[in-house]
């Protein structure tokens, strides 16, 4: 039998972790800290491709995204590269790539929005404005497809604030890729 005590300590003495994050707009190195390491390494994270950038009359296709965990052992860094969004008609998302594997992990790589015309990456659809109706909404509305008239999957003039990875049309540059990493200390 357990003491109360194992599962709540005295006051000023821990009972579980701090929780930490770190988001990434722009390329650059995760690097884990001693205390994450010593805590078991065990990492979330959330990764996230270019959109893709409509032409003509239809919308580009939403960056995957892509939702894991990773268990880290070392505290060497990782690299994180942030794909670009397209910025001229019909041009592919970049894909977004974090180096887990620097660190005992796997690396992990969110494909980038392609293929306009009702085109799919594993995160949006884009659709042509002769169909009608509305872009696949993506993952909790990261990815989203573009239409043919606003960025992230509406014609809708309210659906102007597209998150990461979301398509555009011709009209607008598709958004970046985006990295958020979570753990506890």
């Amino acid at each position: 039998m357990s003491n109360f005590t194992d599962f709540f300590p005295a006051a000023g003495g821990g009972g579980g972790g701090i929780p930490k994050y770190a988001e990434f707009t722009a390329s650059g190195t995760f690097t884990p800290s001693q205390d994450l390491i010593d805590a078991g390494g065990r990492i979330a994270y959330m990764i996230i491709g270019g959109g893709e950038r409509g032409t003509g009359g239809a919308g580009g296709s939403g960056g995957a995204v892509i939702f894991g965990y990773e268990t880290l052992n070392s505290t060497t860094g990782c690299a994180v590269t942030i794909g670009a969004g397209g910025t001229c008609d019909n041009c592919d998302g970049g894909n977004t790539t974090v180096a887990f594997a620097s660190a005992g992990g796997t690396s992990i790589t969110a494909s980038g929005g392609t293929t306009v015309y009702y085109g799919y990456a594993g995160g949006g659809w884009g659709h042509n404005s002769a169909a009608g109706g509305t872009a696949y909404t993506g993952a909790l509305g990261y990815g989203r497809g573009g239409g043919s008239t606003y960025y992230g999957g509406n014609h809708n003039s309210d659906d102007l604030a597209a998150k990461y990875g979301s398509g555009s049309s011709s009209a607008a540059n598709a958004c970046d890729g985006f990295v958020r990493i979570t753990w506890f200390e």
